[in-house]
C-alpha cells in the first residue's frame, strides 16, 4: 500500500467513534492502530443507514456490532421531537376544539 497507518478511536464502551489515516491526522495516545501499511484515505464506513456506529474493539480486534446490539441501542433512543408542521397541526386542532367547545 502507501505506508500510512489507520487508527480508530473508541468511547468508554469500546465502540469506535472515529477513524482516520495518519496522512491527515495525528493519533492521540489512546487511539488504536488497525493497519500499519494502508492507503492514504480511511475508507471504513463507521455508521450504518440509521446513523449508528457499526464497530467496536473487543479483545484487541475490530469487530462489527451485532444486529441485536444495534437494535437494543436504537430502542433506548428518545423519540424524535415533533416537526414544525406537526406542531402547527397540533395548534390548529387545539384552536378548532376551542371553537367547537365555545359553540355548545
Amino acid at each position: 500500500m502507501d505506508g500510512y497507518k489507520h487508527y480508530v478511536r473508541t468511547d468508554a464502551a469500546g465502540v469506535v467513534v472515529h477513524g482516520f489515516s495518519s496522512a491527515f491526522e495525528s493519533p492521540e495516545p489512546t487511539d488504536i492502530c488497525i493497519d500499519e501499511n494502508a492507503g492514504r484515505h480511511f475508507a471504513l464506513e463507521l455508521r450504518n443507514e440509521r446513523g449508528q456506529l457499526r464497530y467496536k474493539m473487543q479483545k484487541g480486534k475490530l469487530i462489527e456490532r451485532t444486529e441485536a446490539e444495534l437494535d437494543a441501542e436504537w430502542n433506548t433512543r428518545p423519540p424524535e421531537p415533533p416537526s414544525a408542521l406537526e406542531l402547527l397541526g397540533r395548534q390548529v386542532v387545539a384552536l378548532e376544539l376551542r371553537q367547537l367547545e365555545g359553540r355548545e
